[in-house]
């Protein structure tokens, strides 16, 4: 049980690192994209260079996936705090929503099969 707890809190200090240098880095140069995407995309180098993920940030990545659905329920209060807003721009919003779905998709289907690519190669 330690040892997976010192797992998690391991994870946790590597992407909250990841997070800090990204949100410096943005600000620092004036670069108008979040913190958080910046330190994601620092992450991801770092991992690719690396060639594996550490096992505490696998360990955190594994709860966090699993319990996806918790970080959607702000969002949830917030779209029926704001019914009215929902109501009048809801088109706008549901075309909005579709093709950033369907961009997200092309994009993780174009990196699983790079990766899984990479992989073979490598095995």
């Amino acid at each position: 049980m330690t040892r997976f707890v010192l797992a998690l809190v391991g994870g946790a200090l590597a992407l909250v690192a990841a997070q800090t240098i990204g949100t410096a880095l943005v600000q620092g140069l004036g670069i108008p994209v979040p913190g958080a995407v910046a330190g994601l995309v620092l992450m991801l180098a770092a991992l690719t260079f690396a060639g594996s993920v550490p096992q505490g940030l696998g360990t955190l990545a594994d709860v966090l996936l699993r319990h996806l659905n918790l970080f959607f329920v702000p969002a949830g209060v917030g779209l029926m705090a704001h019914l009215a807003l929902l109501a009048r721009d809801g088109g706008a919003l549901l075309v909005a929503i579709s093709v950033s779905t369907l961009a997200g998709l092309v994009v993780a289907g174009a990196v699983f099969v790079w990766a899984r690519r990479r992989q073979e190669r490598a095995s």
